[in-house]
């Protein structure tokens, strides 16, 4: 099957928190967009499937993918590694799909300046006392919440890194997809 998306990526990033995946599971049921299974060392969640969600592994493993050259990106945050093996980027195109990455802002710059015509969009809540909530209604230490919303400080520094910067408001879902996907059709030509 020849795939007319094949020279595309598009890559979702932000704090945490922010809707990301929300935002990406709307999005894809409208667009010929595939999410890329990404590997981390960190447990499931409850709610994630191994080879569905993510790719769990060993500490020990990762640092092999990581020697082998096998990542496309990578880092170490909250003493888990996290990544997205070259591998996995090819699945979605074999398939006719535009792989989309989810990733933190430092990755995605790095993505970017690689792949300058990877689309790039940033995603944001509407404030940090927002951000603060979601993260708090996710669950995790008091240690693990302080850690994130002081990287979602570091990420909103890299904001104007990238082209699109999208608020996820509070109750208007409706409104970010829309807006999110117009970027991508846009970047598609669809």
């Amino acid at each position: 099957m020849k795939n007319n998306f094949a020279n595309k990526l598009v890559v979702f990033t932000g704090p945490s928190a922010v809707g990301k995946d929300t935002v990406e599971v709307e999005v894809m049921k409208y667009l010929p967009l595939k999410k890329v299974v990404t590997t981390t060392t960190r447990l499931p969640r409850s709610d994630e499937k191994r080879g569905v969600h993510r790719h769990f592994i060993t500490k020990d493993r990762f640092r092999e993918l990581i020697k082998q050259d096998a990542l496309i990106e990578h880092n170490y945050f909250s003493g888990n590694y996290y990544g997205t093996q070259w591998k996995d980027m090819q699945r979605p195109v074999k398939d006719g799909y535009v792989p989309l990455l989810d990733v933190d802002p430092n990755e995605a710059d790095n993505i970017q300046k690689r792949n300058p015509d990877a689309l790039v969009i940033f995603l944001k809540a509407e404030s940090l006392g927002v951000l603060k909530k979601r993260l708090m209604a996710r669950g995790g230490t008091v240690d693990e919440i302080s850690d994130r919303l002081q990287l979602a400080k570091e990420a909103m520094r890299k904001e104007h890194a990238f082209a699109y910067s999208v608020v996820n408001k509070e109750g208007h879902l409706d409104e970010t997809v829309r807006l999110v996907k117009k970027i991508i059709r846009n970047y598609l030509g669809v």
